[in-house]
């Protein structure tokens, strides 16, 4: 067991001693302060605001924020992805200059091809091995050894395609940065912000759900242009509002777990059990509806919902990964919203009781 160092215990001393201070200070009347007081995440503010009004009418010391352990993305180095190098000799690339595929290969070849990664690389894979099919059926009329060097090259291209996919995935730093967790979350849920990062996502997932230029029989997404493909890109890159809905939802479903303690025994803390309603009761019964019911679970609802119509997309983008570790982050992300809205549904039920054992019925 470690030792503390005095100066150690001297810290944490005062800081226990500050927190003290900002709850004597965060009152029923002032406890925004407290969001100041401990930096507590914006989303938070309805919730703190009214476990401090529980807090204060029971006489309990009220729920102080700690931060939570969230998800981390995998690095880039542990979904390391193994692709094949494809290639054709010099003498063939010049033989093929009239082909649709020789510009693309040169354009690859570039300094500035070398430098394309992520989607954009793999949406650039798959026009190649179009480009390439076109020369091959070209090639056989006048050429047929040429042709044949080139179905290898297609072939081996083709075979590379999933590995490519997943190499793209685990690189793309547009997607990484949508799939991290924030280290804010969001003050209020915005429709507009995240109509468009949804948007941006649902074409990501179109690339992804094609694995050749050519539509098959029974298909009915169309894969979208470069230029489609690279404004979706450029918006989940520069948007963060994804990262911190995932920050949003982790955070207040760790803090309404922590409240269980507070609201344990309501019926009998209230004075309930006895004949007659106690003013104790009447108060928490007015903070239950002015600040829960009328607060807390509309914020709660709206971000619930907007994580549940997240989880559509990110089943499906789950469905493209075959990165394990990968998979188990998409995964964590896709149960947080179920799990909130399990915590507060949980947390509603001692309310519930309460209200039954002291005769108030919902529409008071």
């Amino acid at each position: 067991m470690m030792k503390r160092h005095p100066r150690q215990f001297v810290n944490g001393r005062i800081v226990r001693f500050y927190q003290r201070f900002c709850y004597a200070l965060c009152g029923i009347g002032v406890i925004v302060l407290l969001t100041g007081c401990s930096k507590t995440p914006s989303a938070l503010a309805p919730l703190i605001d009214y476990q401090g009004r529980v807090a204060n009418t029971l006489e309990r010391a009220p729920i102080a924020y700690q931060a939570i352990p969230v998800p981390r993305l995998p690095e880039v180095r542990d979904l390391r992805v193994e692709i094949p190098r494809v290639s054709i000799s010099l003498l063939d690339s010049w033989r093929i200059e009239e082909c649709a595929a020789s510009l693309l290969i040169a354009e690859r070849n570039s300094a500035l091809g070398k430098l394309e990664g992520g989607l954009s690389r793999y949406h650039t894979d798959l026009k190649l091995v179009t480009r390439l099919q076109d020369c091959v059926t070209k090639f056989e009329r006048n050429d047929s050894a040429l042709a044949k060097r080139l179905a290898t090259a297609l072939q081996a291209k083709r075979d590379n395609l999933p590995a490519a996919k997943q190499h793209a995935i685990a690189t793309d730093k547009a997607l990484r940065h949508t799939l991290r967790v924030a280290g804010n979350t969001l003050t209020t849920a915005d429709s507009e912000r995240f109509a468009s990062a949804l948007t941006a996502l649902e074409t990501v997932l179109r690339l992804m759900q094609k694995s050749s230029l050519v539509p098959m029989a029974g298909e009915t997404t169309t894969l979208p242009s470069q230029e489609q493909v690279e404004q979706a890109l450029k918006t989940l890159h520069q948007s963060d509002y994804l990262p911190r809905l995932w920050r949003t939802l982790f955070e207040q479903y760790a803090y309404l777990q922590r409240l269980d303690p507070l609201i344990a025994n309501l019926t009998t803390a209230s004075g309930c059990s006895s004949v007659g309603i106690p003013q104790r009761a009447k108060i928490l019964h007015t903070v239950f509806v002015k600040f829960f019911i009328a607060k807390v679970q509309p914020q709660l609802a709206r971000f619930t919902e907007q994580g549940y119509a997240i989880n559509q997309r990110l089943q499906h983008l789950n469905a493209q990964v075959a990165l394990p570790a990968l998979n188990h982050h998409i995964q964590q992300l896709i149960e947080i919203s179920t799990e909130l809205n399990q915590a507060s549904r949980q947390h509603v039920q001692p309310w519930q009781d309460f209200f039954a054992a002291c005769g108030f019925t919902p529409g008071d």
